[in-house]
């Protein structure tokens, strides 16, 4: 391989001032004096790619790179690069050849199948699913995350994005099919709601869409089905969904090479949780205890803009405040309690007065998008939740009652385009 190299004049002259170098497992780049790193530990796949003439080296470890090819240094990177992960030299050379902008794939870190298609006939994917503990455990899509945490099947961990992930230790079953590492986002999951959303990467040894085939002739017949009817199958990418029955659903997307896309050799696999679930909404202790101190009935019916399943803040209009709103969306004070409750069509959200830092009213104006005006509420430990959305500038009138009721300041800045 270095005799190749060696006898290769082939390397695009080093005329870039940014420097590369590699320091261990590190690969260190300068991009526009920026230091920056590649964690090769974590390489998943490389291209090599044209951008306005120019060659780059694109390399991706949960970040994307793009590495000029002209950087300082270069010549001497790639070899030592190429030797370790086995790059397709020969394609590399050919595309950095080419007169106009294009991409290929020159490598992609082999991945071990990681799900199987069972033979058995099992009819209870709408249920749940078994986790292979010893003894197995069959788990209720209607689990909580708080519940799941209590079974010890698995361990949270941050990516490298700083967001928050729980993902099985051990292999799952979900119908007839087998899987390694199901996951759930935990970012700012409740802890009250059952569990909406579980997600994996399926991968076969070939690393191509063997893995979206076999799901797609899983759960569909292969002979008779139109991808239209659950979805979509393009070039670039294909996207379908599946319903289990009793609000349970699941979607698989694979992606392939285009002109703004990277294919990985996986298939991003979700299950969906969509069902309804009306306890929550209920707020008895609540409804016991509540003084509507003042209400004020907004001019127009608008709706909370936050779900229960994501917020447990939402609840049920209390039925003294929607006697007195019929219809009309509206606010209430409760000094007693000393909360602050917004109505909606359906619902309210309610917060303690002093967990709230300030208002804001943001209004847009029309232009290129539609004008419209947002209440948002920001509370002290940092969260922020919208909780109606007006016409432009509709908002306004109530900013001196919320900040009369809660002594907290309403913010108004001053109205931008919706460009």
């Amino acid at each position: 391989m270095f005799k190749f190299f060696k006898n290769s004049t082939k390397f695009p002259k080093e005329k870039n001032k940014d420097l590369i170098w590699q320091v261990g497992d590190r690969l260190h780049y300068l991009n526009h004096g920026n230091e920056e790193q590649v964690n090769l530990t974590k390489l998943r796949y490389a291209y090599v790619q044209l951008l306005a003439g120019e060659p780059y080296l694109f390399l991706f470890d949960d970040h994307q790179h793009y590495i000029p090819a002209s950087s300082q240094g270069f010549s001497k990177i790639y070899p030592l690069l190429s030797q370790q992960f086995g790059f397709d030299d020969h394609l590399f050379f050919d595309t950095i050849k080419k007169k106009e902008d294009c991409k290929t794939k020159i490598w992609i870190r082999p991945q071990e199948c990681n799900y199987k298609i069972l033979h058995e006939n099992f009819d209870d994917d709408s249920e749940g699913f078994e986790v292979y503990t010893e003894p197995k455990q069959f788990i209720s899509w209607d689990i909580t995350y708080t519940d799941l945490e209590h079974l010890h099947v698995g361990h949270r961990y941050t990516s490298a994005y700083g967001t928050p992930y729980f993902k099985f230790d051990y292999p799952v079953r979900i119908g007839n099919l087998w899987l390694k590492e199901l996951e759930i986002y935990c970012d700012n999951i409740p802890p009250h709601v059952p569990i909406q959303e579980y997600f994996t990467t399926i991968y076969d040894e070939s690393n191509k869409d063997k893995s979206y085939k076999d799901l797609r002739g899983l759960w569909l017949d292969e002979e008779n089905y139109h991808a239209d009817d659950y979805g979509y199958e393009r070039e670039d990418q294909c996207y379908l969904s599946f319903d289990f029955g009793n609000q349970i659903s699941s979607s698989i997307c694979y992606t392939y090479d285009d002109e703004n896309g990277y294919d990985d050799g996986g298939t991003s696999l979700h299950f969906y949780n969509q069902r309804v679930y009306p306890a929550l909404l209920e707020n008895p202790v609540y409804e016991q205890q509540i003084e509507i101190t003042e209400l004020v009935k907004l001019k127009n019916n608008w709706d909370i803009k936050q779900d229960v399943r994501k917020n447990a803040a939402v609840k049920h209009i209390p039925t003294g405040v929607k006697q007195q709103l019929g219809k009309s969306s509206g606010i209430w004070f409760d000094r007693k309690n000393n909360k602050i409750g917004f109505a909606g069509r359906e619902t309210s959200i309610i917060f303690d007065i002093d967990t709230i830092e300030f208002f804001e009213i943001d209004n847009a104006l029309p232009a290129k998008g539609a004008g419209y005006a947002l209440l948002r509420i920001n509370l002290t430990n940092g969260n922020y939740y919208y909780i109606f959305e007006a016409n432009t500038y509709e908002l306004d009138p109530y900013a001196p009652k919320l900040a009369s009721w809660t002594n907290r300041k309403v913010t108004i800045p001053e109205a931008y385009y919706n460009c």
